[in-house]
């Protein structure tokens, strides 16, 4: 049963499919991922800030490594330096990787109405899949895909394409959550409606109700499709359906 995506109040469009970014949106780890960034820095005296940090949200790997060279002195490697900031943040990941508020309750809800639902993520795919079980996620996402497995990374389109089609259902009929900028310009391309829930970076967007709206919670998102979920208290359901 299709969802009602509210313009106002007595216009609405009908959504089939709900796709999920995963860092900054389903999970609290773009914070995270700048400290890891500023501490990397640090190491090698270079004085580093939330503005140079942004430009690289929502990227994939290889888009983003292009902007970290031109940020870099150029004597120094950008992979090696890359490849020392992940090491530094999935320290920080092993103990614990915490969960937006709202996420588990939402996803639940979703599921327990069989509302189509996936995860688009400029994060590798394989990466992706063990995060989102190690946070309980999982059980309740159909498919999952990632930036390494789509030709182009967000803000190209491929990524919530590609969702899609694993769902089955068109991309216009397809409601995309997402906390960046890039991710926001992707899911618009692929001619989805979006909700963008901004973490570290505000909106470069102005609304366009209902294509386009911004949200400050993913509880405040899921009242826009008549969804109420309680943030303190997540809905417990069979997971092993479909």
């Amino acid at each position: 049963m299709p969802l009602s995506l509210v313009k106002s109040a007595v216009e609405t469009c009908h959504i089939k499919a709900v796709i999920f970014d995963m860092d900054g949106l389903l999970l609290d780890t773009e914070t995270l991922s700048f400290e890891s960034f500023i501490a990397t820095a640090a190491r090698y005296d270079l004085v580093v800030g939330i503005d140079d940090y942004r430009d690289m949200i929502g990227l994939n790997a290889a888009t983003g490594i292009d902007i970290l060279r031109a940020m870099l002195p150029s004597h120094m490697d950008a992979v090696a330096f890359k490849n020392e900031w992940l090491d530094v943040y999935r320290q920080l990941l092993l103990d614990d990787v915490p969960v937006k508020a709202g996420a588990h309750a939402f996803l639940a809800s979703l599921h327990q109405m069989d509302m189509p639902r996936a995860v688009a993520t400029s994060s590798s795919g394989q990466k992706a899949r063990a995060i989102l079980q190690k946070t309980g996620l999982m059980p309740y996402i159909q498919h999952v895909t990632g930036g390494d497995e789509v030709p182009a990374g967000k803000p190209a389109p491929d990524v919530y394409l590609d969702a899609a089609r694993k769902l089955g259902i068109d991309a216009a009929d397809c409601l995309a959550l997402e906390d960046s900028n890039n991710g926001t310009t992707a899911a618009l391309a692929a001619g989805m409606k979006v909700i963008q829930i901004p973490d570290l970076a505000p909106s470069n967007r102005s609304p366009n109700p209902p294509d386009f709206q911004i949200c400050t919670s993913l509880a405040k998102a899921a009242s826009l499709i008549g969804l109420e979920i309680d943030i303190s208290s997540p809905a417990i359901i069979d997971a092993s359906r479909s």
